[in-house]
């Protein structure tokens, strides 16, 4: 047990660090990312077991002649969906773009696969090392993949002022992440070529969402060019800090040089301020917009808190 512990945790580790790198210009805040986690390691996993009570072992993949392909992914993907659907609803204000859809949704997904393969590690016993080669390290981004594709939906639809746009797609979405999961299931079944063929698909599709994730990169800094220069022109920030938000290399540059020069609480103002001014600017693109979610008078507070920042640095 403790073996299939940490040979789940570790690679998760890892996988959550990428994830954490994906996120360049706004943290997403650690109580949210810590409960979308939970929430696909313990109570999905638990629901979706419940499921399925009478055949326990096949939700998990333990039995996948007993069942149909595509019986576990419409059990688990709606299961792991719940997390994500409820941080678009409540927490429309940290769900800025299709970035943040795909790493809630990604997060979710690890969560899921983390406990997922350390039971079905446990309750195999005996040597795993196929299996550790073909769960965490061939497929070990799957469970990710099939949440992300409800996460770029959501955050496709964020600012869509189009009903039956947002109608259409969050079911669309859920359908895709079912039937890509089933379509992993039907072929790992055919040993060798359905191994890889699942492979295949399964790599092509985070190929794909890592492609999307650079592409919100763009946009997001987009937004941080667009927002901060009025922001120089009417003296509220000066151009080496414009420069500095604007670039993820300059940000850890400052942080840095920020630890030389006073430690860690230096380090954590400076961060601190970076974040607060790119939510300025997610904040005034999203007024910018009409977004019906943000109001003119949030600008305030925030633009107060920047200064008292600047003030401590």
């Amino acid at each position: 047990m403790w073996l299939a512990i940490v040979l789940t945790v570790l690679p998760t580790l890892l996988y959550v660090t990428f994830l954490w790198w994906l996120d360049r210009y706004e943290k997403e805040p650690w109580p949210l990312l810590l409960a979308v986690f939970v929430w696909g390691a313990v109570p999905a996993v638990a629901l979706a077991l419940l499921a399925e009570l009478p055949n326990t072992a096949s939700t998990l993949g333990f039995d996948r002649g007993s069942q149909p392909v595509w019986y576990a992914p419409l059990v688990e993907e709606p299961l792991k969906a719940l997390a994500l659907f409820g941080i678009y609803m409540f927490f429309r204000y940290e769900f800025d773009g299709v970035l943040d859809g795909i790493i809630y949704g990604a997060l979710i997904g690890f969560g899921f696969a983390m406990t997922e393969n350390a039971i079905y590690f446990a309750s195999r016993g005996g040597s795993i090392t196929s299996l550790l080669w073909l769960r965490v390290v061939l497929f070990g981004f799957n469970h990710a993949f099939y949440t992300s594709i409800i996460g770029v939906a959501l955050g496709m639809i964020r600012y869509e002022r189009r009903r039956w746009v947002v109608v259409v797609m969050q079911p669309l979405s859920l359908i895709l992440a079912v039937v890509f999961h089933a379509l992993h299931n039907m072929t790992i079944s055919y040993r060798f070529p359905g191994v890889l063929i699942a492979w295949l698909i399964s790599s092509g599709g985070v190929l794909i969402v890592v492609l999307v994730a650079i592409i919100a990169w763009r946009k997001e800094r987009y937004w941080i060019d667009l927002e901060l220069v009025e922001e120089i022109r009417c003296g509220f920030i000066d151009q080496a800090t414009y420069q500095t938000v604007r670039s993820t290399r300059r940000r850890v540059q400052s942080q840095w040089e920020a630890l030389f020069r006073g430690g860690w609480r230096a380090v954590q103002t400076v961060r601190t301020r970076h974040h607060l001014l790119t939510e300025l600017a997610f904040l005034k693109y999203q007024l910018r917009i009409g977004d019906v979610h943000c109001r003119p008078a949030d600008l305030y507070p925030l633009r107060r808190r920047i200064l008292e920042v600047h003030e401590d640095f």
